[in-house]
């Protein structure tokens, strides 16, 4: 039940006709005809010489019969249920049931396996039997699946303005949508899995994406739902998703592999971000926490300070009325101490992202002077030998940047910001 191959060159598109010459070799051939549209899966249609259409015993192979084989296809000769022989080489070939099988795998590392669990299983030869049937497997890469998350809860994070680092995360809850694709990439396990009860079960053995959209899309959605709260790991903002769509369609892939691929026979791959985007909630408690944070900066809080009391002093000197008792109101206040010390804040937010910057480490040419006198450069004086007196140590509070007075023995608490330490 082998094939031989009749020509070397390669076919054009699925379904063409087979021409005048090659139609006088066989008595009838095969040919997958028209696979596209999200076909998988269909029974080879069996042609009879110009002129006699497509009829005959489909359940009979006759030695002889020419089969045709597409790019992107696997031709499967299935018989009693079980598959007996197969080819994913793209050709014309001609049934010989003499002959052990070909079992032509080309590139498909499905097929390889299979072959090699074939051996010396089949023999050539053998009585004819009743159930011998050809179908193609479509292996071409089929695009379009749409997939929409509904509410993904994710860890969005805030990254400190002074060090750049991320520095606080807020849950929040996420909607988004996109597109995928699939492609079968194990024909073998592709049919006995979902393809041999179709076959089966009226010997048509057409499968379409319609038939297996509903479970592949559930089960997509769930692990890119999955795939997008590991991407919480990443210490990200969620407007940071779409660009680690390589790092999500790669845990997506982890995800499915074992369900769909692993189980299958059918890869999900290609996983396209549409749109990822936070709901009204989740936004809002974002600039919240964003608006509260500006007033931890010192000099974020002096520039508000500053904008509330210029903007004050504008209304007061826009009303002729009250212009007088505005300002006077404004001096009195500044006088109790209720005004704030503008100035003083934006100095000391100014050290705080000094304190924040990454110090670098002192090199040879900066000069220091000895207990002797010398200027030096190197790590010994020149004139005494005495060694260069170690930098005094440091430590700032990680809020507010506040440096404390003994690096070796900090305060439990930040006496400028109160921030627990330790």
């Amino acid at each position: 039940m082998g094939l031989i191959a009749a020509a070397a060159s390669v076919l054009g598109a699925a379904g063409a006709a087979v021409n005048t010459t090659a139609e006088s070799m066989w008595v009838d051939y095969f040919e997958s005809g028209d696979m596209s549209g999200g076909v998988l899966m269909k029974r080879g249609e069996r042609i009879s010489k110009k002129g006699a259409g497509k009829h005959g015993d489909q359940n009979i192979i006759t030695s002889g019969s020419g089969i045709d084989v597409q790019e992107n296809q696997c031709m499967i000769l299935v018989e009693n249920g079980r598959i007996v022989d197969f080819c994913a080489v793209p050709g014309r070939y001609t049934f010989d049931a003499s002959k052990a099988p070909s079992l032509m795998s080309g590139e498909n590392k499905g097929l390889k396996a299979l072959a090699s669990q074939f051996g010396q299983s089949f023999l050539a030869g053998g009585s004819r039997t009743n159930t011998q049937r050809v179908y193609y497997i479509n292996l071409g890469e089929i695009q379009g699946f749409k997939w929409g998350s509904g509410n993904i809860v994710f860890d969005h994070w805030e990254t400190d303005m002074n060090t750049g680092k991320p520095c606080w995360h807020i849950a929040t809850t996420l909607m988004g949508n996109g597109m995928y694709s699939i492609q079968i990439t194990d024909p073998a396990k592709f049919f006995a899995v979902i393809g041999a009860q179709k076959a089966g079960a009226d010997g048509n053995g057409l499968i379409t994406r319609a038939d297996i959209e509903p479970q592949i899309k559930t089960e997509a959605i769930a692990a890119i739902r999955q795939g997008v709260g590991q991407l919480s790991k990443l210490h990200i903002g969620y407007t940071e998703i779409a660009a680690n769509e390589a790092k999500l369609t790669e845990d997506v892939d982890q995800i499915l592999d074992k369900s769909w691929s692993e189980a299958r026979g059918i890869s999900i791959f290609r996983i396209a971000i549409g749109m990822m985007d936070a709901d009204d909630a989740s936004k809002q408690k974002i600039e919240k926490y964003q608006e509260t944070k500006g007033y931890t900066d010192p000099s974020m809080l002096g520039a508000y300070m500053g904008m509330g009391q210029t903007q004050a002093m504008q209304a007061a000197g826009a009303n002729a009325n009250g212009a007088v008792n505005g300002f006077a109101g404004m001096a009195m206040m500044n006088g109790m101490g209720g005004g704030a010390n503008i100035s003083g804040l934006m100095q000391q937010g100014q050290a705080a992202r000094e304190a924040s910057q990454v110090q670098q480490p002192q090199q040879g040419g900066n000069t220091w002077t000895c207990s002797c006198g010398t200027v030096n450069t190197g790590n010994f004086c020149t004139n005494c030998g005495s060694k260069r007196p170690e930098a005094q140590k440091k430590a700032f509070c990680p809020n507010c940047g506040y440096q404390f007075q003994d690096a070796a023995n900090p305060p439990k608490f930040c006496p400028n910001c109160g921030t627990k330490l330790g």
